[in-house]
């Protein structure tokens, strides 16, 4: 009897002592931010290498030794969220952040073009990448007759293998594109809200931006005389065309292009927002072209294969890594235990 008293308590302390643990002591470990990162973008069709496109790359949030996000300067005047966590959005964030830093000029934390291999390699020359989220911009590139739109994404660097649970600072994506010929296309502006029980809070009216390359091409409002939608036509396809609205007080917004249209959604935002609040993320997103993966150069690539036209593996939220899993089978084991011990005392009392 004395014994089995003196091993529960053992139990219960060992318990109590994997509560009070740290994260970090949990985790498989902190990300060196002193670390170098790189971050290859192959730009591809099947066997065919997109030579001399243009990639940009900002700087999004900052990231510390657990992974915990926060926006910098730059992108904290924006009503974004970051605490997402499914591809969908990723995308929709993406086109969003694409819209602002093209309207506003923001200047690119890096530029490089693709080398006769189709792949941009960052850093630059002379430059190093902070640790945190990127977005990944592309311009349109026209070869061999055709035109190639790459789609906006996100990417943490350094990035997370689940299968290893360690830090990767060299991260490999394939960049996702439309290809097209030459021609004329029309884009179309639909506003949707997000915000029931908010109606009478809504504006009058919102702005959107119809950037071309870059520049504004293009300012319209929408409101309930047009039925909220816009459609611009007889526009030339082999210019980058996006979507950018403008800033509204109470409403956040996310930019998703199905087809020709923007479908601009608002969210009501609560009372107290903070955009400048620390956030878990995962690290890629993919859409039907091609496959955005992560990956250690050399190693292969830890969240499903390019080119698949599926959406991969997605990587465990960085902050969260991987703690709460072997804490979770420790108390599994030892309440296991503990209940084992219980029930062969009971049966040796009787």
């Amino acid at each position: 009897m004395k014994v089995r008293k003196h091993i529960n308590k053992m139990l219960l302390g060992i318990l109590a002592i994997l509560m009070l643990l740290p994260v970090h002591a949990l985790a498989a470990g902190s990300i060196d931010l002193e670390h170098d990162t790189a971050l290859n973008i192959f730009y591809q069709e099947e066997d065919k290498a997109l030579k001399g496109a243009a990639f940009d790359i900002y700087l999004v949030a900052t990231a510390d030794e657990s992974g915990q996000l926060k926006l910098t300067d730059t992108f904290s005047k924006y009503n974004i969220n970051i605490q997402i966590d499914n591809e969908a959005d990723w995308r929709k964030l993406a086109s969003t952040l694409e819209g602002y830093v093209l309207r506003d000029k923001i200047t690119p934390t890096d530029s490089q073009t693709t080398d006769t291999n189709g792949v941009a390699a960052f850093p630059s020359d002379g430059k190093k990448l902070t640790c945190g989220l990127y977005l990944i911009v592309g311009a349109s590139h026209t070869q061999d007759g055709y035109v190639y739109n790459p789609s906006s994404f996100m990417v943490m660097l350094p990035s997370q293998n689940k299968e290893t649970n360690t830090w990767m600072y060299e991260v490999t994506v394939n960049a996702k594109f439309e290809s097209i010929e030459p021609g004329l296309v029309s884009k179309k502006a639909l506003k949707v809200w997000d915000d029931e029980g908010r109606e009478d809070e809504r504006p009058e009216e919102v702005i959107v931006d119809l950037i071309c390359d870059g520049e504004i091409y293009d300012t319209v409002s929408l409101n309930e005389d047009n039925n909220w939608q816009y459609t611009w036509e007889n526009l030339d396809n082999t210019h980058k065309w996006t979507l950018a609205e403008r800033e509204l007080e109470k409403y956040a917004a996310l930019v998703t292009e199905e087809g020709i249209t923007f479908v601009v959604t608002n969210y009501y935002l609560p009372e107290g927002y903070s955009s400048t609040a620390t956030t878990e993320t995962t690290t890629t997103t993919t859409t039907e072209r091609t496959t955005a993966t992560t990956g250690s150069n050399g190693d292969g690539d830890s969240g499903g294969s390019g080119n698949s036209g599926g959406s991969g593996d997605k990587l465990p939220q960085t902050g969260q890594l991987w703690w709460p899993v072997p804490v979770l089978i420790a108390f599994g084991l030892l309440f296991m235990i503990a209940g084992l011990l219980r029930r062969r005392g009971r049966n040796h009392e009787e």
